[in-house]
């Protein structure tokens, strides 16, 4: 039997809904943060995943969010995985000032300061992001910072915008794709045919996209820590938003 690290799986869900900031908030209320995170939270939970901590409108600060990751990220163990999703708008990135970010209830969590967070996780554990929100692959631009097996999982490409709806598109096929009615679903074996199902009949302008930090774990079993994958080898298995 394998050791309790190599078990453990937890996800931090963040549906920033409510914007306080003198930045932001004048923005369109994002409509979709509450379905968004009760979609990942079961999606997560049929994947095995049983610690979840969901931040949702008021209670997705700044602070709050840190800590939660921070405190995510010291129970992560070797081969461990962490699932962080996020449910609201984006700054874009600015060249030659910052790489863009998350926009919280009083301010912006920056990519890189979430990558530095990220950063502590054991080097063999597993880091999913599921990012559904504008601009969602610029993420990628911090990934040399994080030394873990990183996937990325966003809703749209680094420059475009996502549609402002109650139900986000991009995660209702997610979560149809990979665990349809609570259960796997044995086509999903990789995160390539992941990214080949969620861009398929997907305009130009909002299409989804799955990056990695290494290129192998394109690979990968979506929502499995290395450990589990060696396993179970083998075995069956309309306003635009600113």
């Amino acid at each position: 039997m394998s050791d309790l690290p190599a078990r453990t799986a937890i996800a931090v869900h963040v549906g920033a809904g409510v914007l306080e900031s003198a930045e932001h908030a004048r923005w369109a209320k994002v409509l979709s943060c509450r379905d968004t995170v009760e979609r990942l939270t079961r999606l997560c939970r049929a994947a095995g995943v049983r610690s979840q901590d969901r931040l949702l409108g008021p209670d997705a600060t700044v602070g709050r969010v840190r800590e939660a990751i921070t405190d995510a990220v010291s129970r992560i163990g070797p081969d461990g995985l962490f699932v962080l999703t996020f449910s609201g708008h984006s700054e874009r990135a600015v060249p030659g000032e910052h790489l863009g970010g998350w926009c919280l209830r009083d301010g912006v969590l920056r990519h890189t300061q979430i990558a530095e967070l990220l950063a502590a996780v054991s080097s063999s554990a597993h880091i999913v992001v599921i990012a559904e929100t504008c601009y969602a692959a610029a993420f990628a631009n911090v990934f040399a910072a994080v030394p873990a097996t990183t996937v990325l999982l966003a809703a749209c490409a680094e420059n475009q915008a996502t549609l402002n709806l109650p139900q986000s598109e991009f995660v209702a096929a997610l979560e149809r794709l990979t665990f349809p009615d609570g259960s796997a679903n044995p086509q999903c074996v990789s995160y390539a045919w992941l990214r080949r199902e969620l861009r398929k009949d997907t305009p130009d302008v909002e299409r989804p996209d799955i990056r990695a930090n290494r290129p192998n774990a394109l690979r990968q079993h979506p929502f499995q820590s290395p450990s589990a994958q060696v396993a179970t080898r083998g075995r069956p298995h309309v306003a635009m938003r600113l």
